[in-house]
This record gives C-alpha cells, sequence and structure tokens, in this order.
C-alpha cells in the first residue's frame, strides 16, 4: 500500500509545436495545485483494491464522486493528505474486508512505508487482533524497496498527464474536482494492470522472493561531497 498526489494539472515536460529557433515554448494550461491523494493497494495475484481517494475539503460533494470508472472509494481531509483517522478507516472498512478471502485464514502481511498516519497505536492494535501483520519499510529506502513507487505509480504518472491533456483537448477546460474521477479512472485502468502490478512485486524482490534483486550498492548512505567555489568581491561604496 502506498500513496500519491495527483495535483489536476500536467507538470510533466512536454513537447510542443512552437516558432523556429525558440528553444523554450510554453503552453497554456491550469493553474489549480490543490492537491488529491489517491490510495492504492496492489496484491502479489496481481489484483488490485479499489483506490482511497482524498479530497481536499470539510465535506464531500456529490458532483466530485461521479463518473467514477475506478470504481474508488472517498473521503475528505484539510489539506488533502491521508492522516491516521483515514488510515485506519481504510483498514476496517476496506483492506482487512477485502483481504480476508484472499489470504483463506492464513496471516495476511501488509507491507507500507513506515509515515506516521499508518503507525497509530489503534492502526497496529486491528492488525494484531485481525491476523495482520505489518512489515515496514526501513527509512528512505522505498525508491528501491516500495514496488508501487519503483514500477506502478511510474507509469500511473505519465498515464495521468496523458488523461489530462485529453480532458483538456477535449474539453477547452482545466481539470476541476468534479472532473477528477473521470480523468484519473482512466489514466488508473490503464496504468493498474495485472502484469505491471506483478512486475512491480518483481522489480523488488517481494514475489516471488529473491533477496539479490536489492544489491548492497542500493542501500549504502550517500556519499558526502564538497564543492570549491569563489564568490565575487565586495565593491567600495561609490558614496
Amino acid at each position: 500500500m502506498d500513496e500519491s498526489g495527483f495535483p489536476p494539472l500536467n507538470q510533466g515536460t512536454q513537447r510542443v509545436v512552437g516558432r523556429a529557433g525558440q528553444k523554450i515554448q510554453h503552453k497554456q494550461g491550469s493553474a489549480n495545485r490543490e492537491n488529491v491523494t489517491a490510495l492504492v493497494t496492489i496484491c502479489t495475484d496481481g489484483t488490485i483494491l479499489w483506490p482511497l481517494v482524498v479530497f481536499k475539503g470539510t465535506y464531500l460533494m456529490q458532483c466530485w464522486i461521479e463518473n467514477n470508472e475506478a470504481n474508488a472509494s472517498f473521503s475528505t481531509s484539510p489539506n488533502g493528505w491521508t492522516n491516521s483517522e483515514l488510515a485506519l478507516n481504510w483498514l476496517k472498512t476496506e483492506f482487512d474486508p477485502l483481504t480476508k478471502d484472499k489470504a483463506g485464514g492464513n496471516v495476511c502481511v501488509l507491507i507500507l512505508d513506515g509515515h506516521i498516519s499508518h503507525l497509530s497505536l489503534e492502526f497496529v492494535q486491528y492488525c494484531i487482533e485481525n491476523n495482520i501483520v505489518v512489515l515496514v519499510y526501513p527509512p528512505h529506502c522505498t525508491h528501491a524497496l516500495q514496488g508501487l513507487d519503483v514500477v506502478c505509480f511510474a507509469k500511473m504518472k505519465k498515464e495521468w498527464h496523458d488523461a489530462i491533456d485529453a480532458f483538456e483537448d477535449r474539453t477547452l477546460q482545466a481539470v476541476g474536482k468534479e472532473d477528477f474521477l473521470e480523468v484519473f479512472g482512466a489514466a488508473f485502468l490503464k496504468a493498474f494492470d495485472a502484469e505491471t502490478v506483478k512486475a512491480a512485486f518483481r522489480a523488488t524482490g517481494v514475489h516471488p522472493y529473491d533477496p539479490t534483486i536489492i544489491t548492497e550498492k542500493q542501500m549504502k548512505p550517500s556519499e558526502l561531497t564538497s564543492t570549491k567555489t569563489t564568490f565575487p568581491l565586495a565593491q567600495s561604496s561609490p558614496v
């Protein structure tokens, strides 16, 4: 399980048609940077639990949850990010019920990062009481160990940018909250296919288990570097 933010604008570098001889071209687009978070859970059998989408706000508006192509569940928070309360509710109402049959009475393993919202006392206690083992990635290692980061979200962000462009070209308007699920769903269904999900577990050595996938070099601390520079001499005052 992991979360990622999806601001409703295309932040990637793009190729556009412009005037010859001008190196940098500009394209008109939305200035809306209000974050929407998607909490996504993938399984080793290639399936995906429905995503949890967290909008910034106090109350959930009906117009925000229409055209729900990804069959997402919804919530709100003051900043559009997840928190301990949302994570606990997700665990109880979504993750546990949706994985009990998959586990077949065996222990269910939930792998996630060490964000404080995942490690509240209530979250951990519920896992203990419901046969869920929580494995937490070491700090600063998710770039190599977290399959969603390594494989899935990279593909999802590309599809997300493409879906934003397609929506804006078709409607001649920016993506608002009322359009988010339509655009997100189109990208999500393309990005999270069974092969991509399985590739995420293979690429990180989780399933099939392969401890040789992650090398010692990848886990080494960053090397200290220094750069010499010079500063301009102070100029005497003209007065």
